[in-house]
């Protein structure tokens, strides 16, 4: 893809989709793509996780969630059945990934 086409389809996602109504950028779509590398890497995990975050936020009534201090806790919260988890980012990053 070119810099002209990533810059448009940048332009439309920012004008059309509802997830950034309301947000104002001091930047250009433009600024943003110059600044990218030039090999696009996606993360899958995180773009399917917070696509499906995103859908259930606007689409079920209440989302329930616990807190998550180690990566045991976070998969026993799934395990258990919880759609959301909330990781405190001090908290993971104290915890070293080491704890169980």
């Amino acid at each position: 893809m070119s810099k002209e086409t990533d810059i448009q389809k940048l332009e439309q996602s920012w004008s059309q989709e509802d997830r950034w109504k309301g947000i104002v950028r001091a930047y250009s779509a433009e600024e943003v793509v110059n600044l990218r590398g030039s090999f696009p890497i996606e993360y899958t995990l995180a773009k399917m996780g917070a696509e499906r975050f995103w859908y259930d936020l606007h689409n079920e009534s209440v989302i329930s969630a616990l807190g998550a201090i180690t990566g045991n806790q976070a998969i026993e919260s799934v395990q258990a059945g919880l759609k959301a988890i909330y990781c405190s980012g001090w908290q993971v990053a104290g915890d070293g990934n080491s704890a169980g």
